[in-house]
């Protein structure tokens, strides 16, 4: 039952989610799992996956992973064949984002200040849209850069 609920959350995804989902899934092959898998080989796997052929431990953990990777709560959603919900709005962008990151207590205790959370924002806000482009290589090429740019000391 829960197996085929993870089959039908990949099913259900847009084929724009799906680029999202095998990117995110082949750095998690990469990165956990050490599998260096070609991204046609790898559309083939959930392909196959999706229609009945048992994954390994591996990768249907990364399956997992890749919905928890999407949103906090993806690999229950898609458990509980809930939908998977996408980041739509810039909150839900910055919590999945930052998810696997803690505040360092330098920043932790002026995080109260009402001032300092709104720079915050507004320089979370700026740097997107600072670096925003229509191809998502030139948006990711800018984003390195200016991250680069913020490594400056």
């Amino acid at each position: 039952m829960y197996i085929q609920n993870i089959r039908d959350s990949i099913s259900e995804l847009s084929p724009e989610e799906m680029e999202v989902y095998l990117s995110k899934l082949k750095l998690i092959l990469k990165r956990d799992y050490g599998k260096n898998i070609k991204r046609s080989d790898l559309k083939d796997r959930v392909n196959a996956f999706v229609n009945g052929i048992k994954p390994s431990s591996d990768y249907f953990e990364a399956y997992l992973l890749t919905f928890d990777e999407i949103n906090p709560k993806g690999a229950l959603d898609a458990l509980q064949n809930k939908k998977v919900r996408f980041p739509t709005t810039w909150r839900e962008l910055l919590i999945n984002v930052t998810n696997d990151r803690s505040l360092s207590p330098e920043i932790h205790k002026h995080i109260e200040d009402e001032h300092v959370r709104l720079a915050i924002k507004a320089l979370f806000y700026n740097s997107i849209e600072y670096c925003k482009h229509q191809d998502k290589e030139e948006f990711a090429k800018n984003l390195r850069r200016f991250n680069e740019f913020l490594k400056i000391k």
